[in-house]
């Protein structure tokens, strides 16, 4: 008998506890939100309109439900929805069958509305309009409140003593990403440096142009033979380079388009001008020839030819130079 009791009094324990837990739980469970209601009355003619949920939810449907209460030999004519409603969607309705309260007949229509984003979400004034067959007069109507509606946010505040488990990650860049800042750099290096590299070639340009032929041709020359082709085995862009160092000095100081003739149509004019001596003329062809063989037959000339070239070159510009100002001051001494 006595272990029969304790058996039932660890029921009773046990049932007690599973209780006030059950009790607990339901005192926590948040009770649903109560509809919005808005009312406006006419006469014996009252209007509401009900919005469940009262606040917009984005990830959710409003219903908007349309109750008139008329007394129920009056006619009346429940609004169109259309047209009516800011930052809310129309995707459904339906009108329940009228009823009986008393003297008084509900009309009832839902609506579902689908929000969307948008500054603001608003219920426009619509009209309800009733008749009264037995006052012989005719049609009268009335407009609902207007309801502008707040907007619940999607996510709700972080509740209390609750923290997050890890620290900020550090999201490395991908390697399209990269890509993209490099160019970027790039470009606004080469954006930083044009202003300065073409202020350089400026300089240059009006440098050389105020240098006399000469000058300018012997300044080209060391600037060939800085480069050192023949070492890197460039011989054959070494003899174009060098050549046409001697023609542009012709084309500049007695005004021979040496560089777009051939050798034969070059030649053939400097021999028929009394301005080249015919031991210039000779050196120039046995220049010009030997250089013909690199550029063209791809002969591999010695060291000795290739200083050789070089120096007959310095001596052609140098010597010419001389005996042009030679020249000019004998021009002006007779004139």
């Amino acid at each position: 008998m006595t272990a029969n009791r304790r058996v039932h009094r660890a029921v009773s324990g046990v049932a007690l506890l599973i209780t006030v837990a059950a009790c607990t739980r339901r005192e926590q469970a948040p009770a649903p939100p109560t509809p919005r209601v808005a009312e406006r009355s006419s006469g014996p003619v009252t209007a509401r309109l009900i919005v469940d949920p009262p606040e917009v939810q984005l990830d959710r449907d409003t219903l908007l439900t349309i109750q008139v209460s008329a007394p129920s030999n009056f006619a009346v004519r429940l609004p169109a929805v259309e047209g009516r409603v800011e930052g809310l969607a129309t995707a459904g309705l339906f009108d329940r069958e009228p009823r009986r309260e008393g003297s008084q007949r509900v009309y009832e229509r839902c609506v579902r509305l689908t929000p969307h984003p948008a500054p603001r979400h608003r219920i426009a004034p619509m009209a309800i309009r009733w008749q009264d067959p037995a006052s012989g007069e005719g049609e009268r109507w009335f407009p609902t409140p207007p309801l502008v509606l707040a907007v619940r946010p999607l996510v709700s505040e972080k509740p209390r003593g609750v923290a997050d488990i890890f620290g900020p990650v550090r999201v490395r860049p991908g390697v399209a990403t990269l890509l993209t800042y490099t160019l970027v750099l790039l470009l606004l290096l080469a954006a930083a440096c044009a202003p300065w590299l073409l202020g350089r070639r400026l300089q240059r340009y009006l440098k050389l142009r105020r240098l006399s032929p000469k000058e300018r041709a012997l300044w080209e020359l060391e600037a060939l033979l800085a480069r050192d082709l023949p070492g890197k085995g460039r011989v054959k862009e070494f003899y174009f380079d060098l050549t046409m160092i001697v023609r542009r000095y012709i084309e500049r100081a007695h005004g021979v388009r040496a560089p777009e003739q051939t050798t034969e149509e070059f030649l053939q004019a400097v021999s028929q001008d009394s301005r080249f001596a015919p031991q210039v003329v000779a050196r120039l062809r046995d220049f010009l020839s030997a250089a013909d063989l690199v550029k063209y037959a791809a002969v591999r000339p010695e060291p000795q030819a290739v200083t050789a070239a070089i120096a007959t070159a310095r001596h052609y510009i140098e010597t010419d130079a001389v005996e042009q100002s030679r020249r000019q001051q004998e021009g002006h001494g007779a004139g």
